[in-house]
């Protein structure tokens, strides 16, 4: 490997991906321990803006990984679903960032714009699992793996949860095997 190499698109776009899902695992947890666990530290407003702001960095980079995978799979003949993919992701990026963004100052988060951003991430994601499987450019199990994950959420996610679909861990799990591919393909 040289030095070429370590900055490829597609090394960088799996490590950005990759990289999306560590940086929501401390998100997570702290929502956890305000929302669930009620730790006494989580009532300070510098908490919240921790908190978030892990959940806003893991999906702006998440987007930026997904940039590059758009440019990957359009080179491996995709002019189609990826660029799809990759406009629906951003659009609900944009929207989740607003919504995060607005619950600093309201405690609670923008729920309709949190709907529609769920599901444009859903949707995004499985745009690229379409498109994996249909240039071939990483085993078809992560195609399949991404597709199915996806559309089984956005049925699954209505139907059980209608009041709270909002679950964003569930958006890092595509990311984080998609780029473990990328990483893992010769």
């Amino acid at each position: 490997m040289d030095a070429l190499d370590v900055i490829s698109e597609q090394v960088v776009s799996g490590w950005l991906l990759i990289l999306s899902s560590l940086l929501f695992l401390p998100g997570g947890f702290l929502y956890a321990g305000r929302a669930i666990w009620s730790w006494p530290a989580a009532k300070s407003r510098t908490y919240l803006y921790w908190e978030r702001g892990f959940v806003m960095a893991a999906v702006l980079v998440a987007s930026l990984g997904f940039v590059l995978l758009a440019q990957l799979l359009g080179d491996a003949s995709d002019r189609i679903l990826s660029p799809i993919g990759m406009t629906i992701f951003l659009v609900g990026t944009i929207l989740v960032i607003a919504a995060e963004t607005f619950s600093f100052n309201r405690q609670e988060g923008v729920y309709v714009a949190i709907v529609v951003s769920v599901i444009l991430a859903f949707l995004g994601q499985t745009m690229f699992g379409l498109s994996i499987l249909r240039t071939g450019y990483l085993a078809g199990w992560v195609g399949w793996a991404t597709v199915i994950w996806n559309l089984a959420w956005l049925i699954i996610l209505p139907i059980a949860r209608p009041q709270n679909m909002y679950y964003p861990w569930l958006h890092y799990v595509a990311p984080l095997i998609i780029g473990t591919a990328l990483l893992g393909r010769g």
